[in-house]
């Protein structure tokens, strides 16, 4: 990262893509998709995108 103080909602996205990736959830698709991880990095993407 930047050095810069992550916001919760992007610390708790993180936490989402690393408990999936070890592990699965009750939400999680036979197909491997899951909505949580789905919204988890389109949080990261837009705080990427518009910084705080």
């Amino acid at each position: 990262m930047t050095g810069r103080k992550l916001p919760v909602l992007v610390r708790a996205a993180w936490l989402v893509l690393e408990h999936h990736r070890h592990r699965r959830c009750r939400a999680c698709r036979d197909g491997g998709g899951c909505p949580a991880v789905e919204v988890a990095r389109a949080r990261i993407r837009a705080w990427r995108r518009y910084g705080s």
